[in-house]
């Protein structure tokens, strides 16, 4: 009796819920309408063109319809079949990213995956190149190409307590190259020679170095106890000399916030007003007023970006104010939606929004998303009972309310992938490398590739030696010794040589190298004349030619690989240039000018003017160091005063700083960029540097202590890619130089060009010209007393004699137009305190010795006798008298004068100190030229 007075009750229910269920499903199917282009998910439309394409669209975890009954597809020779039958390329399997639904590319394929003859199997079934095993560095996931033993020193090396490996020559020399210290314990006693200063750690300097302001010990002690030097050796109207170190810099720099002086004494004792062109930061120092408030830390203690101004927008009037202040506005339609959309929870405060656990089944059905996913695209968000936002899933952004569009990660900053990206338009990407490269993903998901081959090595210049250190190993060898002033350094990959120039000996010399990268010990000149300060040079791997730039005669030039034929490329509006570098796949060469006009230009290699434009003029004030990276095809550059590193495109443009830090950037010298990290040579710290290329994170440092790091390029395979000689075999047909040049200049791809003292006929043959001379042209050195921004220009001739400047405007001549040979008399800085040297005046005709000529090294007078005639004894006497004291006169003049220039060679009058205090100071080796000490004397060398 119960159950009948309740059947009718439950019958009732029943039949309500069924006729909902039925009335939801019905209204749902029929509000679904998809376009002619589109397919039909269970609850939303997608591109026709996402069926059966491998990947699932429809989003929602149930809706897998887009995949299901997919014909089956027959994948091409380069491609995979997955298991699910999808085809994804080849070169995906096993790069540790699933690119099947399935996951099969990184499965069973993987683990029955054979290694090549020159590949490491890890055990895993992944292969890594073979020079990869047991180089310090774990590549397998598993870390077994690292289970190797300690590697094995050479004869030739000494084994530090580290399991290091340094260059026997390095034991007990002062210096700690093992780094910890094994190299410099158990040695011999020292005993100095008695002009050298022996140092409390038993380390020998040269005398002459003791209290110059400059430590030189490695403990300091040639610093202490030294009285102060009252000689002034700066210039009173433009110049002010630091407390130490007998240095110069400039009297505007003095209290400008930036320390010039090693010593830091231009900015003790400051009471600091800063130029109108200035900021005025809290603790005095003073910095370019264009960089207050640019979102980068320029003052030392940040006041830079402290109190800037800051607009205060109001949100629009449809968006909700988090922080009532506009700092942060959200859509209206994000409010009371249980996700956090303001960092304050603002938008789901309880003051704003009415909590209500219970729902009703009609509001359920009332959900907008039900009904056609809302109207989105992809994601589709109830807003409490009546609303709704639409939102879109990785990798898309939201166009207008409903629509989403693809996301181009591969036009983004920094870059995500470290070489390649392939942006696919259904919100994701994928990174690849180039050939020669092998591709990596850091556990942190980021994508690096590394080059196939040997370990990398830093090829450097450190002034009296060339080095090369091993990336990630830091092994430090020398590859070249005993040299003079070397600044500038390059090599040829596949011919196994390295160049180098010498500002002291004013040549650039070459010299062959061996597998391991040693080399005789000797070196033998490339351009022996015509050079005065090779600041940088650059070898064009393809085409067998050398190019550099040249500071003392504002010049750049081109000479065949062994230096026969030369020819000067650029000469007209070039003011200091300083860094190249060389593009000869598409025949294009980069310099920097940090003269009076600051700017980075490119030329066609032939130097045609027409191909020539100035690429970076905004933001650079010392582009000291320059650098290609052909992999990512973009430009770098260090900037000495502006202490920081940029990149851009290869025509200037998108240029970005990645790192603008004045305690890591001191006082740069030269830059190279390889894999995904740059490094730089700072000769401030006397260190190798390196950041990562994209972001400017991760510094560190990769050796100290090198004394004078120059020049750097990094050294390996991959940085000479292998490329055809537009030239030909048969030198392009040309008589003499064959130069590539840009396609987009010239479509032939090169061009002929003859030495300056011959001319080109008909485009390929070369003649001497009619006023050929019988020596190759030197250009004449222009003045630059005449312009503001430069001081005292002297350089450093190849006797250690300083010139003074000249006079008047630089005269540019054509450089098809030969220069004539002329021997300048050096002309030597009139020192107050050294005596006169009396004229020596010619004999008169009628002695019977009647030529008088200077010795060629020494500072004698030789007589010839031109006759065998009688001479009174008188006249012999007085011309031998007079004679001798003149002779007399001119050894001590020299010898005072090599006492002063000894005591005046730190002199730094220049505008780019970090440039020229490294390039015009001239040199002394000492007995182990290899860990010389920056500063020497010049009169002996």
């Amino acid at each position: 009796m119960n159950v009948l007075f309740h059947s009718p009750l439950l019958l009732v229910f029943i039949l309500l819920s069924l006729s909902q269920l039925t009335f939801c499903n019905t209204d749902a199917d029929a509000t679904l309408t998809c376009e002619d282009n589109q397919f039909k998910c269970m609850r939303r439309c997608i591109p026709i063109s996402w069926r059966c394409d491998g990947d699932y669209d429809c989003v929602d975890e149930d809706d897998k319809t887009d995949e299901a009954n997919c014909p089956a597809r027959t994948c091409a020779e380069d491609e995979f079949t997955c298991k699910s039958g999808h085809c994804v390329p080849m070169k995906w399997t096993c790069d540790k990213e699933t690119d099947c639904l399935d996951g099969s590319d990184e499965t069973d394929i993987c683990q029955n995956k054979s290694c090549t003859m020159d590949q490491f199997s890890c055990g895993n079934g992944e292969c890594i190149p073979a020079s990869w095993r047991c180089d310090g560095s774990p590549d397998c996931a598993n870390g077994q190409d690292e289970t190797c033993s300690s590697p094995t020193c050479a004869s030739d090396e000494f084994r530090c307590d580290n399991s290091k490996c340094v260059n026997n020559k390095w034991r007990c020399d002062g210096d700690n190259d093992c780094e910890d210290g094994s190299d410099e314990t158990k040695c011999p006693s020292v005993s100095c020679t008695v002009d050298e200063f022996q140092c409390s750690d038993k380390q020998c300097i040269d005398k002459l170095w003791q209290c110059d302001g400059d430590p030189d010990c490695n403990d300091q002690s040639d610093e202490i106890n030294c009285s102060t030097n009252d000689t002034m050796l700066c210039s009173v109207e433009t110049e002010w000399e630091c407390h130490t170190g007998e240095q110069c810099i400039h009297k505007s720099w003095k209290c400008d916030g930036d320390e010039d002086c090693l010593d830091g004494s231009d900015e003790s004792q400051c009471n600091t007003t800063c130029r109108p062109d200035q900021f005025k930061c809290d603790n005095r120092d003073c910095i370019y007023i264009s960089l207050k408030c640019d979102g980068y830390i320029d003052c030392m203690d940040g006041s830079d970006e402290a109190n800037c101004p800051t607009p205060v927008p109001l949100c629009p009037s449809d968006k909700f104010d988090c922080y009532k202040n506009g700092t942060l506005c959200i859509e209206a339609s994000k409010l009371c939606d249980g996700r956090k959309d303001c960092e304050n929870f603002a938008d789901e405060g309880n003051e704003l929004c009415e909590t209500n656990s219970t729902t009703s089944a009609r509001e359920k059905f009332a959900n907008p998303c039900n009904l056609n996913n809302g109207g989105c695209m992809q994601t589709c968000i109830p807003v409490g009972a009546k609303n709704r936002r639409c939102e879109c899933l990785d990798g898309f952004r939201l166009v207008g309310n409903t629509s989403c569009e693809d996301i181009n990660e591969c036009a983004q900053w920094p870059p995500v992938c470290s070489q390649k990206c392939i942006n696919e338009v259904k919100g994701s990407y994928k990174c690849e490398c180039m050939s020669g490269y092998y591709p990596e993903i850091l556990k942190d998901g980021q994508h690096v590739c590394k080059a196939i081959g040997e370990r990398p090595w830093l090829l450097f210049a450190n002034r009296h030696d060339i080095r090369r250190l091993e990336v990630d190993t830091m092994i430090l060898q020398p590859v070249v010794s005993d040299l003079h002033s070397a600044i500038a350094v390059d090599y040829d990959y596949y011919n196994k040589v390295v160049y180098w120039s010498d500002s002291l000996e004013e040549k650039i010399m070459k010299a062959d190298m061996t597998e391991k990268g040693e080399t005789n010990g000797t070196g033998v000149p490339v351009i022996d004349s015509g050079v005065k300060t090779p600041d940088g040079i650059a070898v064009d791997w393809i085409h067998h030619n050398l190019y550099w730039t040249d500071t003392g005669y504002n010049t750049i030039e081109v000479a065949s690989a062994d230096g026969l034929m030369r020819k000067i490329l650029v000469e007209k509006d070039l003011d200091e240039p300083r860094s190249i570098a060389l593009d000869p796949r598409n025949g294009w060469m980069y310099f920097s000018d940090w003269g009076k006009d600051p700017k980075i230009e490119r030329i066609g290699m032939d130097g045609n003017p027409a191909s020539r434009k100035a690429i970076v003029k905004e933001d650079i004030v010392w582009p000291n160091g320059l650098c290609l990276d052909y992999a990512s095809e973009r430009i770098y550059w260090i900037d000495a005063k502006l202490k920081s590193i940029f990149t851009a495109d290869l025509d200037g443009s998108n240029v970005h700083r990645i790192l603008h830090n004045a305690a890591q950037i001191l006082h740069p010298f030269s830059l190279t960029v390889f894999e995904d990290n740059v490094y730089w040579t700072d000769w401030s710290s006397e260190a190798i540097r390196k950041v990562h290329k994209y972001t400017g994170e991760e510094y560190s440092q990769l050796a100290l202590g090198l004394r004078a790091p120059m020049d750097i390029k990094v050294y390996h395979q991959q940085k000479q890619l292998h490329s055809p000689n537009k030239c030909g075999a048969a030198n392009g047909g040309c008589s003499h130089l064959c130069l590539p040049t840009p396609a987009e200049v010239n479509a032939i791809g090169y061009a002929c060009a003859c030495p300056d003292n011959m001319v080109l006929l008909n485009g390929k043959q070369c003649e001497a010209s009619a006023q050929r001379t019988t020596s190759s042209p030197l250009p004449t050195p222009p003045s630059k007393t005449d312009s503001p921004n430069n001081t005292n220009r002297n350089s450093s001739s190849s006797h250690g004699v300083t010139s003074g400047p000249t006079t008047g405007a630089p005269t540019a001549q054509p450089a098809s137009t030969p220069k004539p040979v002329v021997t300048e008399k050096p002309n030597v800085p009139i020192n107050p305190n050294t005596p006169k040297q009396p004229e020596i005046k010619p004999i008169s005709t009628d002695s019977p010795y009647d030529i008088v000529t200077p010795a060629k090294n020494n500072n004698e007078t030789v007589i010839r006798k031109s006759t065998e005639s009688p001479v009174g004894t008188v006249a012999v006497i007085a011309i031998a008298v007079v004679l001798g004291l003149a002779v007399l006169v001119v050894i001590i003049g020299c010898f005072v004068y090599r006492k002063y220039t000894k005591r005046n060679i730190k002199s730094m009058n220049f505008d780019n100190p970090v440039y020229r205090k490294t390039t015009e100071e001239t040199v002394r080796i000492q007995r182990d030229s290899a860990l010389e000490p920056l500063n020497a004397d010049s009169m002996e060398v």
